[in-house]
């Protein structure tokens, strides 16, 4: 996977490649870091879409010259590569990082990984659902999709793995797992907090085939208890 994720990246970088000394520090007389551009671009493109991202609208939200921009990107294509190499890099994805850093015991995975996305604390389901919406008209944007999706899923098959799974009925679960949540932000359902809290253990036991531990969602409000 780290290869797979070195080979999209050069893909990327290939296209265009950032003008050197485009770290996120300022330059010049400038008042803005290539982090801001980046973010406001982030932000256009989940209220608007990628073809609202410009230069001149995003140095118009900054209050910013454009000439500004022009210290961290060479052009609009490579702010455009920017944006989906800073979103497909596994260190800036929290389903990723979650599956990481929950510890050993599989289920309690697997729960911090439907956690973080039902509270949405540091994952933005916005974002993912703009980059899937750009990959329709863009090659680029449609393979870091393919390498995001690919990593979560060999992430969730290697914890059914560990759940004592075999491994194709592993990767089936982590494909119904992962499709099941996706979907439910492409679908556009609005739900509470509360209430996908309460649904959660008739969830987890349809999607995991355990029932949700005891105990596991203690400190996240009374629907969940």
């Amino acid at each position: 996977m780290a290869q797979q994720f070195l080979y999209y990246k050069d893909i990327l970088l290939a296209a265009n490649n950032s003008v050197e000394g485009s770290e996120n520090t300022a330059r010049g007389n400038t008042k803005n870091t290539r982090e801001d551009w980046l973010a406001e671009a982030r932000k256009v493109l989940i209220e608007e879409g990628v073809d609202r991202v410009k230069i001149d609208r995003l140095a118009k939200n900054l209050k910013v010259t454009r000439g500004g921009f022009y210290w961290f990107f060479k052009n609009r294509e490579d702010l455009l590569n920017s944006l989906l190499e800073d979103w497909m890099d596994s260190k800036n994805d929290p389903l990723s990082q979650a599956m990481q850093t929950a510890g050993d015991n599989p289920l309690d995975t697997i729960i911090q990984f439907c956690l973080n996305l039902i509270m949405e604390h540091s994952f933005s389901p916005s974002l993912d659902t703009a980059v899937r919406d750009w990959s329709r008209n863009s090659g680029n944007a449609k393979r870091a999709i393919d390498l995001v999706d690919n990593r979560r899923i060999e992430a969730l098959a290697d914890i059914f793995k560990k759940l004592k799974y075999p491994r194709e009925e592993a990767f089936i679960r982590a494909r119904i797992l992962y499709f099941h949540q996706v979907g439910y932000y492409a679908m556009g359902l609005h739900e509470t907090h509360e209430q996908r809290l309460k649904y959660l253990p008739l969830y987890f036991k349809q999607l995991t085939g355990f029932d949700l531990p005891r105990g596991a969602l203690k400190g996240f409000g009374k629907e969940a208890r």
